[in-house]
């Protein structure tokens, strides 16, 4: 009987640590893309229904920041994000911050009140997706020939230091 339970638990162990490595790595292949691969063209709509381009703003430097009301980190590193864009912005610095909320009108009052200088857009779902967002907040760092140069999952409070690299 004891030798049962000790192959039992022999089998779940090993089954855990196979899944867990597989989970692992799997994680590792699907969160956003490595440095110096060509960021995937998209065209978003902005709350004012402006169509905005990716495409568009190649030879400047795109900060592209995935976001949602609901998100703290999101909300803590918008005013950085306002500040730096303030100051880079007639150097060739763009943010494109694309909203994942559901609904327009929710972003729509957060912008509102907290009046950000830079274009918000909405995610229809499909661009989260075609660039791999396994969470909030994450941001790629464009260079000015559509590469991406960094990704960030979390606050990025190093950007104004990865800008003075590329701009």
């Amino acid at each position: 009987m004891k030798k049962n339970i000790a192959y039992g638990l022999g089998i779940l162990l090993i089954a855990l640590l196979l899944y867990m490595s597989l989970f692992t790595n799997s994680q590792v292949q699907t969160v956003g893309f490595k440095p110096g691969t060509e960021a995937p063209a998209f065209t978003l709509k902005t709350l004012e229904g402006k169509e905005i381009s990716l495409k568009d703003l190649r030879g400047k430097v795109v900060l592209l920041n995935f976001w949602a009301t609901w998100c703290p980190p999101c909300k803590e590193e918008m005013p950085l994000f306002a500040e730096v864009y303030e100051k880079y912005k007639d150097r060739g610095f763009e943010i494109l911050a694309v909203s994942t909320d559901t609904k327009p009108e929710t972003v729509k009052k957060f912008v509102k009140e907290y009046k950000f200088p830079f274009p918000i857009l909405i995610d229809d779902g499909k661009i989260s997706e075609k660039y791999r967002v396994q969470g909030l907040p994450t941001s790629f760092l464009i260079n000015r020939e559509g590469k991406i140069v960094k990704v960030r999952l979390g606050k990025y409070k190093e950007i104004e230091e990865d800008l003075k690299d590329i701009l």
